[in-house]
């Protein structure tokens, strides 16, 4: 499991589940991501998504759940960067001093 394919899932919900546009937002081809969700899922042992073939149609009640468990994961990271991003500042701030 890696941020990546985090964002991967995130970014369908937020394009209505059309993995051409997540490749598009994320800079990958429409086949890395769904093979990027794919192997997400396979590691998790769920399905995130319903499949109608070979689209993506929304979230599965697993997928539901794992939703909350992956923005807090990537928001707590978005926190962290923040953090550390403060405290270089302070600490060159006090190395100035």
């Amino acid at each position: 499991m890696n941020f990546q394919q985090l964002k991967f899932v995130r970014e369908a919900l937020r394009q209505d589940f059309n993995l051409t546009e997540v490749g598009n937002a994320l800079y990958m081809s429409q086949s890395g991501v769904s093979k990027r969700i794919k192997e997400l899922e396979t590691e998790l042992g769920i399905d995130i998504f319903v499949r109608r073939g070979k689209r993506v149609t929304g979230l599965t009640e697993e997928g539901q759940e794992a939703v909350g468990f992956i923005e807090r994961i990537l928001a707590e990271t978005d926190s962290l960067r923040r953090y550390a991003a403060r405290s270089r500042v302070a600490c060159e701030m006090a190395s100035d001093r």
